[in-house]
């Protein structure tokens, strides 16, 4: 029997956009897969097409190569994808699971260059998998969910973003079995909800956002976890009436949502597992950043940035893409002591690159709270330096030949301890003063004379320094200077390396990072300014 129905060629090559590059590996295993499908049950008949693979998936590669095959069907051949599915569930000998796990690896490496049928046919089979209860189908949701980019509004990532709030609306106490998919979902879906404000996606959005709204108070003990990341995220969406509501109700009537909410701050107080920002990377973009991060060599960037530029901020929408890569940078990407030393591109200079190229004054100004997000709420005692440390930089070398840049900064910092959450204006300074201390006592910059007192600066900004920065404002002697002797290398910043264990920064990096991961894994279990800026938490002001 022809499985396909379409002969032994036919449906080779389709599920794969072909390019001039070779195939590897990942695409040669469903290729070889399917070849030796249809040479094995070419022109059988029902009965001994089903008594010959009962006989070969008793042994576990064929069991494999055969699984393989099917879900290549499957992908490709819709008229013929419910009948393959069923022969899939009978034959399959471990529940699905070899077949959900390479449909995980699939989506991760090989999306981007799945044709249209592929990926249509993607979201048919996750449907079908949720239906029949398969285990483990939840870290496929996830990395397909990632692949929904945010600032992509082309018909197939709209296209992607519908099917997967088909399948969530459809299948809603199935994604609420699982807190880590549920925060997801949640997280997901308001920062997408972000990019589709234009007119012709008022039934999309309206859509989504009696779709998030529903999720979010009805699993409300699911997204705390979720922390100051969605803070900021849902302020972006606070003037839609029903995200009004909520912040009404989170800032005046918390437990209405949650007996055990107290708060905003106490979703500001709560650290975001790096996971979620992950997710709102696709892995296509995580592996270009992670290259440019680790592989490049400072002066060397240009081209690359260049690159990156033209492929994924070359409309007006794909510039709130800038700040998911900030987040993502400061919070996931610490380089480690070889790293810092070495003469491979840092971060600050990545992020500077991101604002200076940023063409849209509110992304922009949603940049700037991305830089100094973590500076707000900032607690020596169990908050990483590396979080704060790109903020400084960027400041700190930008002010001899881009002073702007140094400028702009610094009024947004002085402006936003005042702004940001006016009722609990001290808390947000003693954040911003925590990290100014840590900086200095780990030794980030020297002191922050040449920033406070350059004379680059205009005497209004200056002023607001000295006003807002009094502590920090202090004569030449003082211990935010040169503390005791003059010790080697003072004279110049530590931009591309700290000291060694014991000496500053680099010591204790890998111990904070391992310590921050595990509380990745503790945390689900095991598994109005003149430039423009919007007022996050003053819109409903606080009591």
């Amino acid at each position: 029997m022809d499985a396909s129905g379409k002969g032994a060629a036919g449906f080779e090559g389709k599920l794969f956009v072909q390019t001039i590059d070779a195939r590897d590996e990942n695409e040669e295993k469903y290729m070889r897969a399917y070849r030796a499908f249809e040479e094995t049950t070419a022109g059988l008949s029902d009965k001994d097409f089903h008594d010959l693979l009962s006989s070969l998936v008793s042994k576990e590669k064929q069991h494999e190569e055969i699984s393989l095959a099917l879900v290549y069907i499957i992908l490709t051949d819709p008229s013929s994808a419910p009948k393959t599915y069923r022969d899939l569930t009978l034959l399959t000998r471990d529940g699905l699971g070899f077949v959900t796990a390479n449909l995980a690896m699939l989506v991760a490496e090989k999306y981007h260059k799945l044709t249209d049928v592929g990926r249509k046919q993607l979201l048919w089979l996750l449907r079908e998998l949720i239906k029949n209860q398969v285990l483990n189908v939840d870290n496929l949701a996830w990395n397909i969910l990632r692949q929904a980019s945010g600032g992509d509004i082309s018909p197939k990532n709209v296209a992607l973003i519908e099917g997967l709030l088909d399948i969530f609306t459809e299948h809603r106490a199935w994604l609420e079995k699982d807190q880590f998919l549920v925060g997801t979902v949640a997280y997901t879906f308001v920062r997408l909800i972000e990019d589709h404000f234009g007119p012709q996606f008022v039934h999309l959005r309206n859509r989504e956002v009696k779709f998030v709204i529903s999720l979010i108070r009805d699993r409300f003990m699911d997204i705390i976890p979720l922390g100051r990341e969605f803070v900021r995220l849902l302020q972006n969406v606070g003037r839609i009436p029903e995200f009004d509501q909520l912040w009404k109700d989170m800032l005046y009537n918390p437990k209405s949502l949650c007996p055990t909410f107290n708060g905003v701050w106490q979703l500001l107080q709560t650290r975001t597992s790096r996971r979620f920002l992950r997710g709102r990377l696709t892995p296509d973009i995580e592996r270009k950043i992670h290259f440019l991060t680790s592989n490049v060599k400072f002066g060397n960037q240009k081209r690359y940035q260049d690159w990156f530029q033209e492929r994924y901020f070359n409309t007006p929408e794909s510039q709130s893409l800038r700040c998911d890569l900030i987040r993502f940078i400061i919070s996931a990407i610490h380089p480690t002591n070889d790293m810092l030393c070495s003469d491979i591109i840092p971060r600050w200079a990545i992020i500077g690159w991101l604002l200076t190229s940023c063409t849209n004054a509110v992304t922009l100004a949603n940049a700037k709270l991305a830089l100094f997000y973590d500076w707000l709420f900032f607690d020596p005692a169990k908050d990483n330096i590396m979080n704060v440390e790109p903020g400084i930089l960027v400041m700190y070398h930008s002010i001899k030949n881009h002073p702007l840049v140094s400028c702009t900064l610094l009024d947004f910092l002085c402006r936003i301890m005042k702004n940001f959450y006016p009722k609990w204006e001290d808390r947000i300074r003693t954040g911003i003063y925590n990290s100014l201390r840590k900086i200095l006592e780990m030794k980030v910059i020297p002191n922050l004379v040449p920033l406070f007192e350059s004379p680059k600066l205009d005497r209004e900004l200056k002023g607001m320094l000295r006003e807002t920065f009094r502590e920090f404002c202090v004569p030449p002697n003082s211990m935010y200077m040169h503390p005791g002797p003059p010790q080697p290398g003072m004279e110049t910043p530590m931009m591309m390396h700290y000291p060694g264990p014991g000496g500053g920064v680099g010591g204790v990096v890998e111990e904070v990072v391992e310590a921050e991961e595990e509380a990745d894994k503790l945390e689900w279990g095991q598994d109005g300014s003149r430039y423009g800026d919007r007022w996050l938490l003053v819109s409903v002001q606080c009591p």
